[in-house]
């Protein structure tokens, strides 16, 4: 099998001889592993660790080519953003929410939206054939209602799921069409390679989704199917990516035809892998899982691998599970030799 076979493999519910791997890291811990296995590329670096996924980036998903390099950005949907230093290294804050204060329809339509030919998806089709031994994950945009987020500023947006309803819609469907044309655009003319369409929408806290399902189901339903519908159209598997306690809004993300989901915080409200599999495994390929919060950061390398062990027992019986971190992004907190334990239990366990 090919590390592409592992992962197709597990989206459609079959078992492997192995768990597939999946890898996304802060750029500090990227460079901190470059240092220690001696390797000085992306690609040896997933050699090194058997990852079995390949992530494709569009252009100006953040922000235009010009803004690259400033302390604080434009994004390409028009919030701010600004570059905060921290004791680990940087990340990129959101600094301004243009649709902040402004409530009427009107200011939706006067607001300057990105056309959805802004984002570059040139450099997939041959990024793709370089890396076809892996399973390719194409993302376009974010969702609707985490774009929606930014531009309009949480605060707001959640008020106006309770008092400004026609205004919540209209915002999200406005973003909503431009993600699906470029979505669409993406397919159509860069798709060659693509086994996997990802989308980032983040809902959740770490107790409960952050608006009731019946908000879930009249603001978000609607895109989630379109994008689903479009990405299964052109023969390729959708992967959502939803932070914490997502297990009340489940059932229709299932409905609305979602295959993937990640990345599996599993200290959250209900996210318990046991009765996720359970109840959820015959229609979800699970994504992610590896704790963050406590046990990458502060366990020791046999905790790690006993909970790597663990996960798979659980969450790979009878295939539907792709191990990887409980957050996209493996944190500068986690000791390497951490790690280093959670990859090379990953690789070497048989269930």
């Amino acid at each position: 099998m090919t590390r592409k076979d592992y992962i197709l493999a597990a989206v459609k519910h079959h078992a492997t001889d192995r768990v597939p791997i999946t890898f996304d890291a802060e750029k500090e811990v990227y460079e901190a592993l470059y240092r220690r296995l001696g390797v000085e590329t992306k690609e040896a670096l997933f050699d090194r660790l058997s990852v079995d996924t390949w992530m494709l980036i569009p252009g100006s998903i953040m922000h235009a080519p010009e803004e690259e390099g400033k302390t604080e950005r434009v994004s390409s949907w028009g919030y701010g953003t600004k570059i905060v230093e921290y004791s680990g290294g940087s990340y990129s804050e959101v600094s301004f929410n243009p649709l902040a204060g402004k409530d009427e329809i009107a200011d939706i339509e006067a607001h300057h939206w990105p056309s959805p030919d802004v984002f570059d998806f040139t450099h997939f089709p041959r990024e793709a054939a370089q890396h076809a031994d892996r399973a390719i994950i194409g993302v376009f945009t974010w969702g609707a209602y985490f774009i929606a987020s930014y531009v309009r500023g949480l605060e707001d947006l959640l008020c106006d799921f309770a008092v400004n309803r026609d205004y919540a819609r209209r915002l999200i469907e406005t973003i909503a069409d431009i993600s699906c044309a470029a979505l669409e655009r993406m397919l159509r003319e860069h798709g060659e390679g693509v086994d996997i369409v990802y989308m980032a929408d983040d809902y959740c806290s770490q107790r409960a989704p952050l608006f009731s399902p019946e908000d879930f189901g009249e603001f978000v339903v609607p895109y989630l199917r379109r994008v689903v519908a479009l990405t299964h159209r052109h023969g390729k598997k959708f992967l959502l990516h939803c932070c914490g306690a997502v297990r009340p809004l489940l059932p229709m993300v299932i409905d609305a035809g979602v295959d993937m989901l990640e990345p599996l915080q599993i200290r959250a409200a209900g996210m318990e892998p046991v009765g996720l599999k359970r109840d959820f495994g015959r229609d979800l390929c699970f994504y992610g899982g590896v704790d963050l919060q406590q046990l990458l950061c502060r366990g020791t390398p046999a905790q790690v691998a006993d909970e790597v062990k663990r996960l798979i027992d659980i969450l790979g019986q009878d295939g539907g599970y792709i191990l990887g971190p409980g957050h996209t992004y493996i944190q500068v907190d986690a000791p390497l030799e951490n790690i280093m334990a959670m990859y090379e239990t990953a690789e070497g366990y048989r269930r």
